[in-house]
């Protein structure tokens, strides 16, 4: 009994695929690669570009750590000329160095300030707001403002060209105007007005 069950049990599933193994294999496969062109395998390439970062990350550390040993250098030198300076001299220095840092400070909040005044021109005039950071390089306010009008003028006529081109239709084929049907029949409003009454 164990057996008929096995027997009548057992399948062909592959009876039941939508592939019929019969069939021909698609013959657009190429069977060997073209001989000029190299192929890589999957660790080939992660191990070149595993080299090239690692490299890369050499290179960086060495330029850190040179800017760094520099940085160093100078606050020694920095360290050793205010040891050498007098009391008057040092309040002198530290003034000094407040004055940069105050004047730094200042021309930050201008910088953010004119950004902030660009963006806005920019958002009144309709034009994108990523201008802002080229315009803000200028530093002078009525440069920016011609700039910001030159560009509006531009960018409009930019616009209004594309939308010009876009629309553009061509005359359908086939069809006349009124002009060109008068001058093809020969005839005047007149005798095409006589002719088309009925009474």
């Amino acid at each position: 009994m164990t057996e008929l069950r096995s027997k009548l049990l057992r399948l062909n599933l592959q009876h039941f695929a939508e592939n019929d193994p019969q069939q021909d294999p698609p013959e657009d496969l190429p069977e060997d690669p073209p001989e000029g062109d190299k192929t890589f395998s999957q660790s080939d390439v992660d191990s070149a570009i595993g080299k090239a970062v690692d490299k890369a990350l050499k290179n960086q550390a060495a330029k850190l750590e040179k800017e760094k040993l520099q940085a160093i250098e100078d606050a020694k030198k920095d360290a050793a000329n205010y040891a050498k300076m007098t009391q008057k001299e040092k309040e002198e220095a530290d003034y000094q160095n407040r004055v940069k840092d105050l004047e730094n400070r200042e021309r930050e909040l201008n910088l953010k300030q004119l950004r902030s005044e660009v963006e806005s021109d920019l958002k009144e005039e309709g034009l994108p707001v990523e201008f802002a950071n080229s315009l803000v390089s200028m530093d002078d306010n009525e440069k920016i403002k011609e700039s910001i009008a030159s560009i509006k003028k531009t960018f409009d006529k930019a616009v209004n060209d594309a939308v010009k081109e876009k629309l553009r239709q061509d005359p359908p084929e086939g069809s006349q105007s009124f002009k060109e049907r008068q001058s093809a029949s020969g005839k005047s409003r007149a005798e095409m007005a006589k002719n088309a009454r009925i009474i």
